[in-house]
């Protein structure tokens, strides 16, 4: 999933912004006054009613009884990616692009993220002196079209900053300030590769993290082991590899590290690129910049930073070290733009998280962390949210519009759900549920929503009068109890054919009958016909396509879970029937959503195909909205009285154009809610 992509040469730009020059004389004027807008990703309307009834969120009981307080139609599929591209472009995914997390490869039926548009070509390169000089190939690109709402508004002459916006990786050129967010990924090029040296056995099989077993080495002879060294595996050693290679274990940069245990006291000194950092056992440390050469004598170095978290250092030794984050004080990559607006966000607030998804549920999914690490480093996330938005408001000026992003609710939704259900008081146990561990953590995500509530109180104070605050989340939450292998399902229905001898497998490789197999699962939501003439080994006519759409959209809407009595599957819908714009050939020929509780599996999404159709989901991902949209809803609150509602994303990206009487751009489908 674009591993080693972003430490390429600098990213091709997307397109370059509109320009305009205008005065605009009226934009910073009290008559125009600006708009604020928090996204808080995730939020879910039935909890936030309860919170507020029982008087837990005064600052949003306070904002709706001033304004306005409703639900806001989310993207179908409702997935985070989705979602936001629908808000920032104001169009739907056959207008964007981004119909998923992930994407087929109709060659080769692989999984692909959607979020990039891969090179066109490897290109070629020049081998001299044992290194690889590229000479020719196209960089990756943001795979999202059309054009943002702060384009829009920058051209209009209004002066724009947004904060940790997802899907905005690789970073198109813009005039606006914005900071990118879900997506952006770590020096590594993945989504979170966290490092733990540990002399102790880990909980999976296959864990996501770089895990380095070491030995805690008695080197002074005292007769006190106290001494671990190891290395810390940065960007890929691009001038090592062909154009288009994805690097393996050994084709990391590296840095050395030597970690001293006290013999007494529970702390440790770190040393690495020439730092030494103290941490005590059970304590983060702050931000280390380290560098890795990608050529001899500094010629070209690639600047990443990282916290360390001493877990355990005796009897067993634990240290884990954050994803190498692209540095905020001199990224390699752009993950702003302009480039430089990331200089003034590092000048006033030091390092920051750049990795797109901060909060590192990787660690606590693969056990290296248990709730109580976790809770910790989310802690810092929401320390850097705070120092953000305390820049945002301090930048605000009447006229401005800014968009502050909030995290938490979503990414600790999906990972804490299982301990208690905050939307279904009297729901039965999850079946992650651990009686052990889930009594002590049932007001966790409560007490995210009170963090928020938190934030918008000083939003309210400190915005000046007449400044239009919108809170908007891009879809709810439900709780995510049972695991639906579509792939399985295809197979079991005669849909998807496995060859002889094979009853599991992937779609891509050679386990699949591409002669016999007419439809395959690829993405949490998307099913896809093996149609000629557009899979590589496609047999589905396309006279024939209609009708077996209907048929497996029947199939699945008629799917009963035979444990529990109910229906897997709410609807089933067609990508050419509810989607508009140049894109929609890009997308599944079908869209499943899940009913409340069910969820494609990892599995499927990523083409496997397993035994089992249905099981519980006993992962700690026990929250989604990977549903049907209308059972995952988001929330919507102004400081205005709305006359109507049935708003969804796209009419707020309406709304920011018309406040400041821009015309809609072409493509755009929403209607201002004022």
């Amino acid at each position: 999933m674009g591993i080693g992509k972003v430490a390429a040469i600098a990213c091709a730009t997307l397109f370059v912004s509109s320009s305009s020059d205008s005065d605009s004389p009226d934009a910073h004027s009290p008559e125009n006054p600006g708009v604020f807008i928090m996204g808080v990703d995730g939020m879910d309307p039935v909890i936030l009613s309860r919170l507020i009834d029982t008087g837990k969120m005064p600052n949003f009981q306070g904002l709706a009884r001033e304004g306005s307080y409703q639900s806001l139609a989310t993207s179908d599929p409702p997935q985070s990616p989705v979602a936001w591209s629908n808000f920032v472009t104001g169009m739907n995914p056959g207008g964007h692009g981004i119909f998923d997390f992930m994407h087929r490869d109709p060659a080769t039926y692989a999984p692909v993220s959607s979020a990039t548009r891969a090179p066109e070509k490897a290109g070629s390169a020049l081998h001299l002196f044992g290194y690889v000089f590229p000479l020719s190939g196209s960089d990756p690109e943001n795979n999202r079209g059309g054009t943002p709402w702060w384009d829009a508004l920058i051209a209009g002459g209004v002066d724009v900053e947004v904060y940790r916006i997802p899907g905005n990786f690789p970073t198109p050129e813009s005039k606006a300030k914005v900071l990118d967010g879900m997506g952006t990924s770590d020096l590594r090029g993945g989504f979170g590769t966290y490092t733990l040296y540990t002399d102790a056995a880990v909980e999976k099989d296959d864990p996501k993290g770089d895990i380095q077993f070491v030995t805690v080495h008695d080197l002074d002879l005292d007769g006190t082991p106290d001494t671990v060294t190891s290395i810390l595996r940065g960007p890929p050693d691009l001038f090592h590899l062909e154009p288009g290679q994805v690097p393996r274990e050994g084709d990391y940069l590296t840095i050395g590290l030597t970690v001293h245990i006290d013999p007494v006291a529970a702390v440790s000194v770190v040393e690495i690129a020439g730092q030494r950092v103290l941490i005590r056992q059970g304590e983060w440390s702050d931000w280390v910049e380290v560098t890795f050469d990608l050529l001899p004598m500094g010629i070209m170095p690639v600047s990443g930073a990282v916290r360390f978290y001493a877990k355990q250092l005796r009897p067993q030794f634990q240290l884990y070290v954050s994803p190498v984050n692209i540095s905020a004080a001199k990224p390699h990559t752009p993950v702003t733009s302009p480039d430089d607006f990331v200089e003034d966000l590092f000048a006033e607030v030091g390092f920051f998280y750049t990795q797109g998804m901060p909060e590192e549920q990787e660690a606590l999914k693969d056990g290296v962390f248990d709730e109580d690490d976790y809770l910790k480093q989310v802690a810092l996330v929401q320390e850097d949210t705070r120092r953000l938005l305390d820049l945002a408001l301090t930048r605000f000026e009447p006229g401005d519009a800014t968009f502050m992003y909030f995290s938490d609710i979503d990414l600790q939704s999906h990972m804490l759900w299982r301990h208690k259900d905050p939307k279904y008081p009297n729901a039965p146990d999850h079946p992650a549920y651990d009686a052990a561990i889930s009594p002590g953590h049932t007001r966790d995500i409560e007490n995210l929503y009170r963090d928020v509530d938190a934030a918008l109180g000083e939003v309210r104070r400190r915005l000046p009068p007449g400044t239009l605050l919108i809170v908007m989340s891009d879809h709810g939450f439900q709780p995510f109890s049972r695991d639906v292998h579509l792939n399985a399902w295809l197979r079991e229905n005669g849909y998807l054919v496995m060859k002889p001898g094979k009853t599991t497998g992937y779609t891509f490789g050679d386990d699949v009958d591409w002669t016999q197999t007419r439809a395959y699962g690829i993405g949490f939501n998307g099913l896809y016909l093996n149609l000629a003439g557009r899979e590589a080994q496609g047999i589905v006519d396309p006279a024939d396509a209609d009708a077996l759409m209907s048929e497996i959209a029947r199939g699945l809407e008629t799917f009963t879970d035979p444990d529990r009595g109910e229906g897997v599957v709410l609807r089933v819908d067609r990508s050419a029937e509810i989607y508009s714009g140049p894109r929609i050939g890009e997308g599944p020929d079908l869209l499943v959503g899940y009913n409340v509780g069910y969820g494609c599996s990892d599995q499927s999404t990523l083409g496997e195909i397993t035994e089992r159709v249905l099981e519980d989901n006993t992962s700690r991902w026990s929250g989604s909205h990977l549903m049907a949209a209308e059972v995952v809803p988001g929330v919507l609150l102004v400081n205005r009285k709305l006359s109507s509602d049935g708003h969804d994303l796209t009419d707020l990206t309406a709304t920011l154009l018309s406040h400041y009487d821009i015309e809609p751009l072409p493509g755009m489908i929403g209607e201002p809610i004022l």
